[in-house]
């Protein structure tokens, strides 16, 4: 289940604080990534793809020209979501990343995406050549330190419907594009609680919509629950 086209503009009019992109935005950066495109790779991805598994050293860094990715992890069984990237939105597993340690996440796609990626030696090497990428650098460093400190910030003081309106006032396209369950894990519940959450609001879902990824993958896991 995921917000219909008249649900989608009933947001926008309704909530004038939206804000249209996150902290993983290099354009919110100031960064134009495609002028250093002789640098990157392309690769199509598959949706349901896992770019990088737990445990492994992450050595890449990602930047989505189209599609939708997410990064989790799995606890007791379940699947957990901590986070969603999409058009212009860069990613990796900072951590490993940049502490040449094992991940404690995957990363995996949600739809089909084009991706690019640079290295971590031709990112070290364009540091030594290009003065702008130590700085171009410390702003993705710096970026997710804030996210992740917004993140922990609304766990803390959030309950979860407070979340759920957080994320409708910040990001309502995630409600276009993401499978349900993927959301309700994000914030910190479950499905059923979602749905619940979602009638209580004065907005109308719509179960005759064109099929997308996150349609036709609520639809296959509403078979197995």
């Amino acid at each position: 289940m995921y917000l219909d086209k008249e649900s989608f503009l009933y947001l926008l009019l309704t909530n004038t604080t939206m804000m249209t992109q996150s902290t993983n935005s290099l354009s919110d950066l100031k960064i134009n990534w495609k002028d250093y495109i002789k640098y990157f790779h392309k690769i199509e991805v598959s949706p349901k793809t896992r770019i990088l598994n737990k445990g492994d050293i992450a050595d890449k860094l990602y930047i989505i020209e189209n599609g939708c990715v997410r990064m989790g992890f799995e606890k007791e069984g379940k699947d957990i979501t901590m986070q969603f990237y999409f058009e212009n939105e860069f990613f990796t597993s900072v951590e490993s990343m940049f502490g040449n340690c094992p991940s404690n996440y995957f990363i995996e796609t949600i739809d089909q995406s084009t991706i690019y990626y640079l290295t971590k030696d031709m990112l070290q090497a364009m540091m030594l050549t290009l003065p702008e990428m130590a700085n171009i650098t410390t702003n993705i460093l710096m970026s997710r330190l804030i996210y992740y400190s917004n993140h922990l910030h609304s766990y803390l003081s959030e309950n979860p419907e407070q979340r759920f309106n957080s994320l409708l006032e910040n990001r309502p396209y995630i409600f276009m594009r993401v499978p349900q369950r993927h959301i309700a894990s994000y914030l910190g519940i479950t499905n059923v609680s979602l749905s619940r959450i979602e009638a209580r609001k004065p907005v109308g879902y719509s179960q005759n919509v064109p099929v997308n990824a996150a349609a036709s993958d609520n639809e296959e896991y509403a078979k197995n629950i």
